[in-house]
């Protein structure tokens, strides 16, 4: 999200409609950078539910909580700013 974000600011503010690929390309990086942070996380985290043995709504309700919901806001933020800087209104004027 901060990847995007960065690169969408900075390209509107010097008025540059990039390509599809250069404002999709840093939600695919951010989208990986997750996907990377979830798996490091991974073994820490099996270790802690071998210890505690939680029932299954605690494991379902803590995956919800802590990977998809963050997951989803940046994401969703970070699409929302590639598509805003690829935006070009009616009379094709870039906002």
């Amino acid at each position: 999200m901060i990847l995007s974000r960065a690169l969408a600011r900075r390209r509107m503010a010097a008025g540059v409609r990039p390509s599809w690929l250069a404002a999709w390309g840093p939600v695919a990086i951010d989208a990986a950078s997750l996907l990377a942070l979830v798996a490091l996380l991974f073994a820490p985290a099996r270790a802690l539910i071998a210890a505690y043995d939680p029932p299954l709504w605690a494991m379902v309700l803590a995956l919800f909580f802590l990977v998809y919901l963050p997951s989803q806001f940046v994401l969703i933020l970070s699409s929302l700013w590639a598509a805003k800087s690829r935006y070009l209104d009616p009379e094709g004027n870039q906002s």
